[in-house]
């Protein structure tokens, strides 16, 4: 989301890397565990918390580098920029034993500089499998955009009323990103409202932060449900990620397409978790570029990719030397 001088003067690395643990029945509260535990697991990931917005079933963690959420079994872990997310699990496992982790899936975007990044996918996957026995998937093609993922092969069935939605938009319109910059942010005006994102999901509490000099994070929590949002609207590699736990199962291609109406990215991918089915998908005015099914920790994943078909050729962009 943070501006920041890489690979080119605007560049920030905007997707994420993501860990999810569930603990086994009988463990301690993982909210009792306290913010200071969690700022520590946050920092060992190379991010720092900004604040904490409470619900009654939930904490959730508004980051420098995006989001965590904990519930009393389980949380969510997501990171962006140049975090190295692994580096948390240690820390993690000084507070969750490995007998009590009953589901882990840790979860890396492709990126758009990963010459910039300090590990790989490999490295990690390679650090977990000495930690946690487990596998490694990729979704999508190596040759394009795609989604790695290790998860843990202890056995495990989730709730049945357990899914997770994955919307990560690249290419958005420059007029949406102009508005997620902190020259266009108004002091007195909710950018959740104003850009309409809050109005996506309502009923929500929310806590959302505007970064010098442009990006956007925010959090909601309503109950045992949460969803986030990350903006990075920087020229290069401009990028929008949005995630739930929200039941979504009845209006999926009325939720993915709301999101995709408010941003116009260029292309989009999906990814669904859902405890026994295998989500159906259609995003109109886009093309269906690659479509991934595999069963996981007993969970049936679909990924889908799309774009938007061009409309006629476009003209070379000049680069910055």
């Amino acid at each position: 989301m943070m501006g920041r001088s890489m690979a080119t003067p605007s560049f920030f690395e905007g997707p994420e890397k993501k860990l999810e643990v569930v603990v086994t029945p009988g463990f301690p509260p993982l909210r009792s565990l306290g913010d200071e535990a969690w700022r520590r697991v946050v920092e060992a990931a190379g991010a720092k918390v900004l604040s904490v917005l409470r619900s009654g079933q939930s904490d959730a963690y508004l980051l420098s580098e995006s989001s965590l959420f904990v519930f009393d079994d389980w949380f969510v872990l997501i990171t962006c920029g140049q975090t190295a997310l692994v580096d948390a699990v240690p820390e993690i496992l000084k507070l969750i034993t490995k007998e009590s982790i009953a589901f882990l899936v840790y979860e890396r975007k492709s990126e758009h500089f990963p010459e910039h990044q300090p590990t790989t996918f490999h490295d990690d996957a390679r650090r977990l499998q000495a930690m946690l026995p487990g596998r490694a998937l990729r979704f999508g093609s190596e040759h394009g955009r795609y989604i790695e993922m290790f998860h843990t092969t202890r056995p495990y069935t989730p709730e049945k009323n357990d899914p997770t939605l994955e919307v990560l938009l690249h290419a958005i319109d420059e007029d949406v990103a102009e508005q997620f910059a902190t020259t266009c942010a108004s002091e007195d005006t909710s950018l959740g409202v104003s850009s309409g994102i809050e109005a996506i999901l309502p009923g929500f509490a929310t806590s959302e932060h505007v970064f010098d000099p442009a990006g956007y994070s925010l959090n909601a929590v309503k109950g045992e449900e949460y969803y986030a949002f990350h903006v990075t609207p920087q020229e290069a590699g401009s990028y929008v990620s949005f995630e739930t736990n929200h039941d979504f199962r009845a209006h999926l291609d009325g939720l993915v397409g709301s999101i995709v109406e408010l941003f116009r990215p260029r292309a989009l991918e999906v990814v669904t978790f859902l405890p026994e089915a295998e989500a159906e998908l259609r995003v109109a005015g886009y093309a269906l570029g690659d479509h991934v099914v595999q069963t996981l920790g007993g969970y049936r994943v679909s990924y889908f990719q799309y774009f938007a078909p061009p409309s006629g050729p476009r003209s070379a962009r000049e680069l910055q030397l």
